[in-house]
């Protein structure tokens, strides 16, 4: 345990040096051993704790990220709202903690956009919206724990790309932005539930329909759902 909280405080050191650098290297090797060289830390050490370098460097950024949502939104009073406002407060959170980062996260998702590099992209938004819904407690089982997690993702990575060129005061354009997209996804809900009863779509309701029930006390093998990767799960 212990060694963990200390490997995870160098990562962090590496991270902060890392992000003077990214600017103006992007997020490379030479970023990524030059944050080594300014933490004083072993290039043997470095790799050790980013197999992959630079391309680790990045979902380590991006998971980061969340982390800081998560705590901000355990200090946020959230009683007041909305279903659909807390999401949207969520996703808001999830920009703001990295608002300082703006050119770091418009280098990030140049990185992502890169064909090799789309597959780890979407299992990281992917996995920010699974940690939101999870947060609000979600326990859905069934096609909505997809659907929703879907959707959520799809959310978030237009706003991220609405965000690197908002230039608003507070990013108010960008607030404004999510309030559109989570109004939309209410659209689309009624839309669906509309659609359940219609003949043509009962095709499409009952293919949802298989997709594996997630079984929260039995378990459930992470390999038959999205965002798994072979693998990665014990690195």
């Amino acid at each position: 345990m212990n060694d963990n909280l200390e490997d995870d405080a160098i990562k962090d050191k590496i991270l902060e040096h890392a992000l003077q650098h990214v600017p103006f290297d992007g997020w490379t090797k030479v970023a990524f051993e030059s944050a080594l060289q300014d933490a004083s830390i072993k290039l043997e050490t470095g790799y050790q704790l980013f197999p992959k370098g630079e391309a680790d460097l990045t979902l380590y950024f991006h998971e980061y990220g969340d982390k800081k949502m998560l705590e901000a939104l355990a200090e946020t009073d959230l009683g007041a709202l909305r279903y659909s406002e807390k999401i949207a407060e969520a996703i808001w959170l999830r920009v703001t903690v990295v608002e300082s980062h703006q050119i770091l996260i418009k280098k990030l998702m140049a990185t992502f956009l890169l064909p090799v590099n789309m597959l780890p992209g979407t299992k990281l938004v992917w996995g920010t919206a699974d940690k939101i819904w999870n947060f609000m407690d979600d326990d859905s089982e069934d096609y909505n724990w997809y659907t929703k997690r879907m959707i959520l993702s799809g959310i978030i990575s237009s706003t991220f790309l609405f965000f690197i060129g908002d230039h608003s005061e507070g990013f108010i354009d960008t607030r404004e932005f999510i309030n559109r997209r989570i109004n939309d996804v209410m659209d689309f809900e009624k839309l669906k539930s509309h659609a359940r009863g219609n003949p043509i779509f009962k095709p499409l309701f009952r293919t949802l329909e298989k997709l594996p029930i997630r079984n929260k006390t039995a378990g459930f093998e992470n390999s038959r759902y999205p965002g798994w990767v072979p693998n990665e799960e014990n690195n």
